[in-house]
């Protein structure tokens, strides 16, 4: 099921909305092309100032359609699939990446907030890093940015356990600025969006930009390992198990695995 990402301008803040049927808004090839448009459109009107990111229905953002994944680009690579675009979109985009969670931010839909200048979420969010029990790996950089978020000892135990975490455990990690009561998310990170984008726009962007330059050495490279892993895991056993595993309702069984 396709996740849709309208978008509307407003004083100065674009807000790309994610909205699907189910409302819960899972990534994949159509998700990712959709939301690098967002943020090209973004990147090129100099009457936007700053982007918020926010959704529909039960979930920021479920993660990776897993059905739609058997059908991805990036079963033919990485460096040429939608989510490379979109990688390299959010790692150079010069304007705040804001976000307002609530509901759930599960796989991707947790890690792409590490790229977010600010986030607020719902304090009854819900996140998860699910990537081990699924026989994929970690994208969207988390594997470098987490760490430095969050610390090796929380980054190893949300990436290698992949347990469901609450949104004060999210803050600590480095995921969230700010919790709110579910429903005053979105106000608050609006009021933030609008804020930035009153100010000056070569400061503000010139800001973000030494902010992150800090970072920027061994990102691309670590983003390039990534996808290279995330491909021979797409193509693996361990894959094709947990997604018959889903379709069939059941936990997988890695124990043939080694």
């Amino acid at each position: 099921m396709n996740t849709n990402i309208e978008s509307t301008l407003a004083q100065g803040v674009l807000n790309p909305i994610f909205t699907s049927e189910d409302g819960l808004n899972a990534m994949d090839d159509h998700w990712w092309i959709a939301l690098e448009s967002a943020l090209q459109r973004a990147t090129d009107d100099p009457a936007v100032r700053a982007v918020l990111l926010s959704a529909r229905g039960r979930a920021f953002c479920a993660g990776a359609n897993l059905i739609g994944m058997r059908t991805s680009a990036l079963q033919q690579g990485f460096e040429k699939s939608p989510l490379a675009s979109l990688i390299k979109c959010l790692v150079s985009f010069p304007k705040p990446l804001l976000a307002a969670v609530h509901g759930k931010a599960i796989g991707g839909g947790a890690t792409l907030l590490l790229h977010c200048d600010l986030v607020v979420a719902a304090v009854d969010t819900q996140f998860r890093l699910p990537f081990t029990s699924l026989g994929a790996v970690p994208e969207l950089a988390s594997s470098f940015l987490l760490p430095r978020a969050a610390g090796s000892r929380l980054a190893s135990e949300l990436l290698l356990l992949g347990n469901t975490f609450d949104a004060n455990k999210a803050l600590r990690a480095g995921f969230v600025n700010e919790l709110v009561p579910a429903g005053e998310e979105l106000a608050l990170a609006l009021q933030w969006a609008q804020q930035l984008a009153s100010l000056a726009p070569n400061s503000v962007q010139t800001t973000k930009r030494l902010l992150r330059e800090a970072q920027q050495p061994g990102l691309s490279a670590v983003v390039a390992r990534e996808g290279e892993a995330l491909v021979a895991a797409l193509s693996s056993g361990e894959v094709r198990e947990a997604l018959t595993a889903f379709l069939e309702k059941r936990r997988p069984d890695f124990s043939p695995f080694h």
